[in-house]
This record gives C-alpha cells, sequence and structure tokens, in this order.
C-alpha cells in the first residue's frame, strides 16, 4: 500500500495506526499446474498460502507460465481467493513454526487452512557470515515478497528475502556470489552482504549494505571497463553487465547480481568467456543498451507492490477512520476491482499518488498563509522607430456609461459607490492587424 504515498511508508503506520493488526499482501502469484499463492507479512511475520489451481475450461495453458499472459478470468480467480483470505485475517496464524499453508475448500463451498512448515531457501555454500534474526530487524519497507527495506543496529540495510519459490534460488546464488567475490578479494566493488537472515532456525535471506547509486552513464566506461578488468584478473567472470547492473557511488563502481558470478581457476579459459560475458556485453551496455529502459534490482529505486489487506467491521469491533486507513481501503477497492483487471500491477495508483501529491501542492500554493509573492516581470516596452500616429489606432475595449462622480458618502445606505470601488476609465488597446 505504500506505492498510493511515499510518505505512508511501514515506519510511519507504526506511529499512526494499530500497526500490530494490519496484514500486508507483499506478493502473490499464480501457477496453472501448482496453483495460486498469496504472501502475507504481519508484524514481522510471513506466511505464504498455497490454494486450488485454476485452468480455464478449454483453455491449453503453455507449459512456461512466465511468458503467458493471464486472463481476465484467471485474475477473477486469483483475487477472488484474496478476498476469502480478507474474510480469515483474524484466524491466521502468524509467528509460529508453520511458515506454510494450504488453502482447502471443504464440501459446502467454505474455506479451512492447514499449516506445514517449509524450508525456504537452500544454500549452495555454508553459512560463512554472521546470522542474523528477522526479529532483529526493524522493518521500514516492502517492495514485494523479495525486497524489503529495514534498520539493523542503527544502520539501513537492505533485504533478499526468499519466501517466494523462484527468489529462494535467488538468494542462495546470491550468498555464494559474494563468498566468491570475497575470497577472490575483490567485494569492494558490491554492495557488501553483511549477513544471513533467518527465522525459526531456517535461513530466509541475505542482509546487504543499502543499493543506492545513479545509473551509468557513458562518461563512466573508462571507469568500469577498469574494474571489469581488475575483477577478471582476480579470475572472476560477471554474469551479467547490464546497465541497470552497474551503480557508481561516491566510492567508485558497484555492481549488481551477483548471484551470477562464477571463479575460474583457468585464467585462459575465464578469457574466452569474458570476451562475450565481458567485452561484448560491455560494448552493447555503453552502446545501444545505455538508452534502453530498464528496471534496477535495488528496492530504493522501485515503487513499493505491497499494500494492506483491510480488516472487515464486526459487531465486536469498533467501527473508525483515518486518513491511512481511508488511504488502504481505496488501495484494496483498486486492487481488487474488476474493472482492473487488464491492468498493470501499479500503474492505477501510481496516476493515483502523482495526482494526489499534485493537489497536496496546488492546495499548498493557493492557501493565503503559503502564498507567495508574485513574480513581476522584469521586461522593459521600447518604443518603435515610426511612433507615427493612424486614425481609429486604438479601440475601445469597454463600452463604459458615464456615471455622476459622487463623493463616497458612508451614511448614505444607497450610494452607488464603495471605498473599495475604482474609478472606471476606458481601456484602449491597439487592433489586430496594426
Amino acid at each position: 500500500m505504500e506505492y498510493a504515498s511515499k510518505d505512508l511508508t511501514i515506519r510511519k503506520l507504526r506511529r499512526t495506526t494499530d500497526f500490530k493488526n494490519l496484514t500486508f499482501r507483499i506478493g502473490g502469484y499464480t501457477e496453472h499446474e501448482l496453483g495460486r499463492f498469496y504472501h502475507l507479512w504481519k508484524d514481522g511475520q510471513v506466511l505464504c498460502i498455497q490454494a486450488e489451481p485454476y485452468r480455464r475450461p478449454g483453455f491449453e495453458y503453455l507449459k512456461s507460465p512466465s511468458t503467458q499472459s493471464l486472463g481476465s478470468s484467471d485474475k477473477e480467480a486469483f483475487y477472488y481467493l484474496q478476498e476469502v483470505l480478507q474474510t480469515m485475517l483474524d484466524n491466521l496464524q502468524f509467528g509460529t513454526e508453520n511458515n506454510w499453508a494450504h488453502l482447502v475448500r471443504q464440501k459446502d463451498n467454505t474455506y479451512s487452512l492447514i499449516y506445514t512448515r517449509k524450508e525456504f531457501v537452500r544454500l549452495k555454500c555454508p553459512v560463512w557470515t554472521k546470522k542474523v534474526n528477522l526479529d532483529d530487524i526493524e522493518i521500514t519497507r516492502i517492495v514485494d515478497c523479495a525486497l524489503w527495506e529495514g534498520i539493523h543496529e542503527g544502520m539501513e540495510v537492505d533485504l533478499f528475502m526468499g519466501v517466494h519459490a523462484l527468489w529462494s534460488e535467488f538468494v542462495a546464488a546470491e550468498s555464494l556470489g559474494h563468498k566468491l567475490m570475497n575470497e577472490a578479494g575483490v567485494s569492494h566493488y558490491t554492495y557488501k552482504l553483511l549477513a544471513h537472515v533467518y527465522k525459526s532456525g531456517m535461513i530466509i535471506g541475505v542482509m546487504c549494505e543499502p543499493i543506492i547509486g545513479r545509473r551509468v552513464c557513458p562518461t563512466d566506461r573508462a571507469a568500469v571497463f577498469a574494474a571489469v578488468a581488475d575483477i577478471q584478473r582476480h579470475g572472476i567472470l560477471l554474469g551479467s553487465l547490464l546497465p541497470h547492473d552497474i551503480l557508481i557511488t561516491e566510492e567508485g563502481v558497484r555492481f549488481l547480481n551477483i548471484s551470477a558470478v562464477q571463479f575460474y581457476k583457468d585464467h585462459d579459459k575465464l578469457a574466452v568467456e569474458a570476451e562475450t560475458s565481458h567485452w561484448a556485453e560491455l560494448a552493447q551496455t555503453f552502446g545501444s543498451g545505455m538508452l534502453a529502459p530498464h528496471t534496477p534490482l535495488g528496492s530504493r529505486a522501485r515503487d513499493a507492490l505491497s499494500y494492506v489487506i483491510p480488516r472487515l467491521p464486526s459487531p465486536g469491533r469498533p467501527v473508525y477512520t483515518t486518513p491511512e486507513l481511508a488511504m488502504m481501503r481505496f488501495v484494496w477497492s483498486v486492487m481488487t476491482s474488476p474493472g482492473e483487471f487488464a491492468r498493470t500491477d501499479v500503474l492505477p495508483l501510481l496516476k493515483f499518488r502523482d495526482l494526489e501529491q499534485q493537489r497536496k501542492k496546488s492546495a499548498v500554493t493557493h492557501d493565503p498563509k503559503h502564498r507567495r509573492r508574485a513574480k513581476i516581470s522584469r521586461k522593459v516596452l521600447i518604443a518603435p522607430l515610426d511612433c507615427s500616429e493612424l486614425e481609429n489606432r486604438f479601440e475601445e475595449l469597454d463600452q463604459i456609461v458615464p456615471t455622476d462622480d459622487e463623493p463616497y458618502n458612508p451614511k448614505s445606505r444607497f450610494s452607488q459607490h464603495t471605498p473599495y470601488e475604482r474609478p472606471k476609465k476606458k481601456l484602449l488597446l491597439p487592433r489586430d492587424d496594426e
């Protein structure tokens, strides 16, 4: 829900709402073979819910669902179960050892949850950094189920979380990639991996320095080429050198997507692979790829896709509203509206957020308390060289009926003049054809 307003973050909601009872929908997707998945977050606890798959009658699904767009009926089925989960918010079990639940439909068309425990991340190497409990990190922003932001021991950090099936593989590869870079002595070209994050005895993500920097530009060509050459000399092959995988900071060049890093003992074989993976890709990056649109890996350059699932009113719960709660309900209505099934995930809400920010700025501008002094034009009007007057050069803009110029008499109730009335004069303007 954060992307309805950039200043409506989790940190602010902790202070302005009953935060412990807010349930966030941080991710979700559907696969015609495995089912429909919903990733929920509540006060630092994660719960993943898997429901039965939905298949349109008479429709042939592709083997690779990621390359196939969903139809309106698929999205209706997905959001229908999300509304079912809304009715079950008070009964969802967060904070237990069971991090997974199956949504089961009963014979009477009601639903129940069967809880279980699943291992999110299976590391490809032993844990080589310190381990930090997720409860010790103050979560400040959730972009989606994989990209989180938080504060640990007074320092801002970025989190890559593996609660999504695909992102769990990324987290494992990211851990191994950083280990290879660290052992090769070139970790200063990355955003340092600080710790592995665990919950209930299981690794669920990694914590690194905040990914902050500007996008690479053509003038950075020499610095980037020198950094890649240095990394290659240490036996490392970077798997991706697209424009959004390279950032420039005050400390120098930084590379993202460390999950694709490989180490080579044979430098001759590395040189052969680097011809395409390093130098050919860099040539394209500083060529046509420089102007191509991109989606950065870092969360701080993205709009949040998470939003709050509002609780339904009940007789035992008082009904009240605040600006934050009203915004939550509005975002929920947009995301579950049948008219928005054909939309992208964030387009309607981003438009609303921009309009809302423009409205607030306009309100401040027109507020008499915040009204600034009007800017006065500094232009100088110079008369033309030929100032010969022509007949009918000026025309009367308004035909004003002359009135008696009587002084204002404050004791007279029927006086036509007021102390704020300007004297009426004829306004002469040049004609358009002159």
